[in-house]
């Protein structure tokens, strides 16, 4: 059981990365800065780097947190009613939504440094896990073709995901709408049975 410490800790660490978030939408990393983060959660800076080491730790805090509320997404009750390719469907149109956000973001900071975090790496496999559940389970159901591997399909659908399309969103050649459709309609036609 968690100490009240430890739970003021976690809700002051969720304040944080709520406000965080805010700012990053409202300025991008670039001009967000450490001082007008803890004048709006109404804390001392130093108190944010107990939080998070620097402002890389932070920004990578706001895309695990952006990870675990599509991971929480996927918990049983969820659309417990839909096929599990229905659920899937629905999980990567809240991906490709949480990825346009933080596209707006404007987050400068390299992929390589995120996807070298240990906690994101951590995260990620747990998505991939439950992500490869669901596929398994539409297989099950007969919706998704047997012979394809699972973990490629996982892989495919997080590197689809997690492409670059802001030159074609900024140029308007492709809304936002459309590229989800597009992309989630590949998807899942590619992998029907």
């Amino acid at each position: 059981m968690r100490s009240f410490r430890e739970k003021q800790r976690e809700l002051r660490e969720d304040v944080i990365l709520d406000t965080a978030y805010q700012l990053l939408l409202e300025q991008g990393y670039q001009k967000m800065n450490m001082d007008e983060l803890a004048a709006r959660v109404g804390v001392a800076k130093m108190t944010i780097y107990q939080h998070f080491s620097s402002k890389e730790a932070l920004v990578i805090g706001v895309i695990i947190r952006g990870m675990k509320v599509i991971e929480e997404e996927l918990t049983p009750d969820f659309e417990s009613n839909a096929s599990a390719l229905e659920r899937l469907e629905a999980i990567l149109r809240k991906s490709l939504e949480r990825r346009s956000s933080m596209r707006r973001i404007n987050i400068e900071l390299a992929a390589a440094v995120v996807q070298q975090d240990p906690a994101y790496l951590a995260q990620r496999d747990r998505l991939s896990a439950q992500w490869s559940q669901l596929i398994e389970q539409a297989k099950a159901e007969g919706t998704i073709d047997v012979a394809l591997s699972t973990p490629v399909l996982v892989r495919l659908l997080f590197q689809a995901f997690q492409t670059d399309f802001d030159d074609l969103l900024k140029s308007g050649v492709v809304s936002a709408d459309e590229l989800a459709h597009t992309l989630i309609s590949m998807a899942i036609k590619g992998m029907r049975a």
